[in-house]
């Protein structure tokens, strides 16, 4: 009879360990699992950020080829197709050498970030808006960041969710 007490409080013992084993186990996936969520949303916070900094970039490219080609009102930038010559291809052109939307709406303002940065907006998570009092084209990103594009000026404001409280 000791022998099968000994024998059973062994398995209890080794079924505590396991369980110890397991709750400890279970406590570390939880904390690298949200170090890694964490990081993700880090990375999605990034994003627009990303983007802000390529629209600056080309819009410095469009405005330059468009000085060099002579200040057309229609320009067909050097990265779209040879047979990109329709008006909705070719970027309409402000008279201070900035791109412009084609219609001054929400879907104008989509389609420029089409045309300038090779995606729909809206497709790629972005809500887009048309700000007629400011002429301002405006896309957010799901953690609230935006940017803004004024059509009167051409300039391009990045700003964070911290930045609009």
């Amino acid at each position: 009879m000791a022998g099968s007490q000994r024998s059973a409080d062994d398995d209890l013992m080794s079924v505590f360990r396991q369980l110890i084993a397991l709750v400890l186990l279970l406590l570390f996936l939880g904390i690298l699992g949200s170090r890694y969520f964490n990081g993700l949303q880090q990375v999605a916070d990034n994003g627009l950020q990303v983007e802000h900094n390529r629209l600056l970039n080309l819009l410095a490219m469009v405005r330059s080829q468009w000085l060099t080609q002579g200040k057309p009102a229609m320009l067909k930038a050097d990265w779209q197709l040879p047979e990109a010559t329709s008006q909705h291809e070719s970027l309409l052109m402000d008279k201070g050498g900035w791109p412009l939307p084609v219609t001054l709406d929400v879907t104008g303002c989509d389609q420029l970030w089409l045309q300038l940065l090779g995606a729909s907006a809206v497709q790629t998570g972005l809500d887009v808006s048309y700000q007629t009092d400011t002429k301002e084209c405006q896309y957010r990103g799901s953690s609230g960041q935006r940017i803004n594009y004024q059509l009167s000026t051409g300039r391009v404001i990045f700003l964070t969710a911290q930045t609009e409280q």
